[in-house]
């Protein structure tokens, strides 16, 4: 068989319409792995031989169908990845980095990888340099630093290639002659403009270009936060240079933290307008601006609620006892006793605090577990993640 042909048939199956990551991962266990099946063996059934060899739903008999019709147009495509020197990476290959898996286990890993570079730096050690596409002076010179002391370690850099932080941590990287992996929010076929840009550390085996998502997808704000997941799985070592209290940076650290990631993040001076103190608050490790790990207590408790964008646990004219500071502390020391819904949590701790925005609260904080139900309840949490083929 043709290397192209067996390529479209993983883009058929990574991108099923509307399958989620997890089901995807799930199906390619079942055949390829627990059925010994090869992806020609597979589509050569059509849909009665699906449905008397597997268990699946209408909704998903459809999907294989149109993808079995769609193959002509994937097969284009596939060549034209392979003739312009693309590669395709599906999850069961031994080129598929291992970093990935162990962070992202089988809910979030992607099926298959789009890479133009040198694939071997997808095992090497690598880092990530997140932060905001605004971010201010300190947060650039941060990464500066950060990115260059990584290259003196002999590590990847890992970026996304957004304005501000990004742009930064692959512009310092490649100063420094060093190695750089960067995440497209698209897919890589549209970035034609990066590659002219970048041929040279290209070629040279500096930088690796990579997409997870269908080759000729353009730009998508969606795409762009799906993205950052990615940026985080490919790094062992993931450091926060600016971080908005919402948004791709946000929502990336907080899956990391939720995975039991150690996420490193910019101690930021007095009165600077970011999230990075909550971050720490919420278990992430505070650093300074040369990226070793100091005590985040240095900076006084007045100037911790100043130096967030917005006050996070409690209202200006909350009547609890023991302040603002203290109030997330109690909250998950008190969920340790056991499992309780926002009303009992509200009594237990004398909270003059609305339901909903103890809701809210709970369900964004790693260290809880939100059990569903009527009413919906919350306990403590030890965030232990499956295994990837559990």
């Amino acid at each position: 068989m043709n290397e192209y042909i067996d390529k479209t048939y993983w883009i058929a199956v990574s991108h099923l319409p509307k399958w989620s990551i997890e089901r995807t991962n799930r199906f390619i266990i079942q055949i390829i792995h627990e059925n010994k099946m090869s992806w020609a063996d597979f589509f050569s059934l059509d849909k009665k031989g699906w449905k008397e060899l597997f268990a699946f739903t209408d909704k998903e008999l459809a999907d294989l169908e149109y993808v079995k019709s769609d193959m002509p147009r994937l097969a284009f495509i596939a060549e034209q990845l392979q003739n312009e020197g693309f590669q395709i990476i599906p999850i069961n290959s031994p080129d598929y980095p291992v970093v990935l898996k162990e962070n992202l286990k089988i809910k979030s890993s992607p099926p298959v990888l789009y890479i133009k570079g040198r694939k071997g730096l997808l095992q090497e050690d690598a880092v990530a340099i997140v932060g905001s596409r605004k971010a201010g002076d300190k947060a650039l010179l941060f990464t500066d630093h950060v990115a260059k002391k990584s290259v003196k370690e002999n590590k990847v850099v890992v970026s996304g290639f957004a304005k501000g932080v990004d742009k930064q941590a692959l512009d310092s990287t490649i100063e420094a002659n060093g190695k750089s992996i960067i995440v497209l929010p698209q897919g890589i076929l549209t970035f034609q403009s990066g590659f002219k840009k970048y041929y040279e550390p290209i070629v040279n085996g500096d930088v690796l270009v990579l997409s997870t998502f269908f080759p000729n997808a353009g730009w998508d704000v969606g795409l762009a936060m799906a993205r950052n997941v990615y940026i985080y799985g490919l790094a062992k070592e993931i450091f926060v240079a600016e971080s908005d209290s919402k948004g791709g940076t946000w929502e990336g650290a907080m899956d990391g933290l939720k995975r039991g990631r150690k996420i490193f993040v910019r101690l930021p001076e007095p009165k600077e307008k970011n999230a990075n103190l909550k971050l720490v608050e919420l278990g992430a490790l505070a650093i300074n601006m040369d990226g070793d790990t100091v005590d985040s207590k240095i900076i006084s408790s007045s100037e911790l609620i100043e130096a967030t964008s917005e006050p996070v646990l409690n209202d200006p004219d909350t009547k609890y006892e023991n302040g603002k500071i203290t109030i997330e502390k109690d909250i998950l020391e008190f969920l340790k006793k056991g499992t309780f819904t926002s009303k009992e949590i509200l009594l237990g701790l004398k909270l003059d605090w609305e339901s909903r925005k103890l809701s809210s609260f709970l369900k964004k904080n790693p260290n809880v577990k939100t059990i569903a139900g009527k009413p919906v309840k919350y306990t403590s949490t030890n965030l232990e993640a499956p295994t990837l083929f559990g």
